[in-house]
């Protein structure tokens, strides 16, 4: 298979094991998943960055500019990840009831952020004192680990039917706005409208 929810966990278990290390993957769609973790979890510390108001509004302001940036990349990383499977899979277009709008790159994003979510939560647990709060953060563990399960199982079906033919996705193409720069003043007029 080219891409399964195990390899998909095997990956996230790399990044967790050294952040800081660039693992070398046996293809070019193992690293692009790896690259997906790592920059949803640099969102996931820059929003956690853009929520210390103690630290001021140029703080803030810096932190929203970088995650901008770095939501960019996850998208084109989605992307990419879909090209490489579109072309691997050499993706046949059928009739609309074989059409899955959400993609596998999608898919794969949405599992490495249900990992980080997890991985944090699971940490909460662990320094959380009160009885209560840890036994609903514990919950909240078997909820995201439910979510990782299916979600998981759904890619491993999804890239079954793949393969298979019998489904097929579309690689949409992007429709920047807010990154076009010529348009940032028409921007500005229609948001002062509201």
């Amino acid at each position: 298979m080219v891409i399964s929810f195990s390899k998909i966990s095997n990956i996230f278990l790399d990044f967790l094991d050294d952040v800081n290390k660039e693992f070398n993957y046996e293809n070019e769609l193992q690293k692009l998943v790896y690259l997906n973790i790592k920059a949803n979890k640099t969102l996931w510390d820059l929003e956690d960055s853009a929520r210390l108001a103690e630290l001021g509004d140029k703080h803030i302001v810096e932190t929203k500019k970088n995650i901008d940036i770095t939501n960019q990349s996850r998208s084109n990383l989605i992307r990419e990840i879909d090209m490489v499977l579109y072309k691997a899979l050499d993706i046949i277009h059928e009739s609309s009831d074989r059409f899955y709008s959400e993609s596998p790159g999608m898919i794969i994003d949405r599992l490495s952020i249900i990992f980080i979510k997890l991985t944090f939560v699971r940490k909460l647990v662990s320094v959380i004192e009160e009885a209560d709060l840890q036994l609903e953060y514990l919950e909240k563990e078997k909820i995201l680990m439910g979510q990782i399960e299916m979600v998981g199982s759904f890619l491993d079906l999804f890239i079954e039917g793949l393969l298979k033919k019998e489904v097929f996705f579309e690689i949409q193409q992007p429709v920047k706005i807010y990154n076009d720069k010529r348009v940032k003043k028409y921007i500005g007029i229609i948001n002062r409208k509201k």
